[in-house]
């Protein structure tokens, strides 16, 4: 069985920057820039949650693998009891890219008000 091992660089550092970095692109990626609409906005945040967790999982997974803790072993041996211990793992790390996720939401909520402001404006020209 795999078990904790204290924070570090490679088992911690790397995963959670590469997480954030995903957190603070991905949305951005997935919304249309001059869309008007914030469901939009909302399911882009919530798809980029979902693929967060299951992205540091397997980043997790990988960091644990590298340093020589036998995960494919682990793994064959116990599917569930691994992948949920690397779950766990995504999701403390939650504690910090969901704040940055957080902030990127509200930008782009910012942005779709800007553009409904914009076309309001444009209408009442006309």
């Amino acid at each position: 069985m795999i078990r904790a091992e204290p924070i570090g660089l490679i088992n911690t550092g790397v995963p959670v920057t590469l997480l954030v970095l995903v957190a603070m692109a991905l949305p951005y990626l997935m919304v249309n820039r001059n869309t008007r609409s914030h469901a939009q906005v909302n399911s882009s945040v919530g798809i980029t949650g979902l693929v967060l967790l299951a992205l540091g999982a397997n980043l997790f997974g990988l960091s644990y693998a590298v340093r020589g803790h036998g995960v494919g072993a682990a793994l064959v041996d116990n599917p569930l009891g691994v992948g949920w211990f690397f779950l766990r793992l995504a999701g403390m790390a939650a504690i910090i890219w969901v704040p940055v996720l957080g902030l990127v939401w509200f930008s782009l909520a910012q942005r779709v008000e800007r553009n409904r402001g914009e076309h309001n404006a444009r209408m009442e020209a006309r």
